[in-house]
């Protein structure tokens, strides 16, 4: 009965032990060339850790003892904090995104693991924003604005004159959110337009003026909606 009980406590104690969380849900972002920090939730202990072992896609980067072993293809990009098993990893490439594993076995305690993923992005330049038509009359011409940029693009948010733009009977969308279609212009299409690009570390906004021609040449100015 001792032993059934004492098999039970050290399974519980296992599980407790494994299922800490020595690393934040993630996941984490960084940008080409930067730097990002995987930092550990761990305060430092009263005894050093007896090792330190950072895994990614199979490659053990790091693997702390009284010495560190280090894979060559980290040599002079990361810095580790001996204390709180805390990784820096510096010189980013879009190669580094993936899930990152940190196991560590304290002194007179049960191993710790915790994981965490890395997305890395190239951030957002040259946003610009391109249309279809070079005369537009209202309610006969039609029109595309296509939003382009260079980087890791992960959203893109289309405004008029610092108003959001809603689908609607003559407004639509490409899937990706790339290009909107104005079918047919109305004398409140015009305006200025503007494209948000972003990623979670940039984002940049093109501008684009949108101009409306009259289908009556002696038509009066209309006051402006907003779309």
């Amino acid at each position: 009965m001792e032993k059934i009980i004492w098999t039970l406590g050290m399974l519980l104690l296992s599980d407790l032990c494994a299922g800490q969380n020595i690393l934040p849900p993630g996941p984490l972002s960084g940008a080409v060339a930067d730097t990002v920090v995987f930092s550990t939730t761990l305060r430092p202990p009263a005894s050093p850790f007896l090792s330190i072992s950072w895994n990614f896609k199979g490659v053990n980067i790091i693997t702390s003892t009284s010495t560190n072993i280090i894979d060559p293809g980290y040599a002079n990009r990361i810095t580790l904090d001996r204390a709180t098993g805390s990784l820096e990893l510096r010189n980013l490439v879009l190669q580094d995104g993936g899930e990152y594993t940190l196991t560590i076995t304290p002194d007179g305690g049960l191993q710790m693991q915790g994981r965490i993923v890395l997305n890395v992005y190239t951030p957002i330049t040259g946003a610009t924003i391109r249309s279809t038509a070079a005369v537009l009359i209202e309610e006969k011409s039609s029109t595309n604005l296509t939003c382009e940029a260079s980087g890791s693009v992960s959203s893109r948010e289309w405004m008029k004159d610092g108003h959001l733009i809603q689908a609607g009977d003559m407004i639509s969308f490409s899937a990706d959110n790339s290009t909107v279609f104005l079918h047919p212009v109305l004398s409140s299409s015009h305006g200025t337009y503007q494209c948000r690009v972003s990623n979670p570390v940039s984002a940049q906004t093109a501008d684009f003026q949108l101009t409306v021609n009259c289908k009556n040449p002696l038509c009066a100015p209309r006051k402006q909606l907003y779309l």
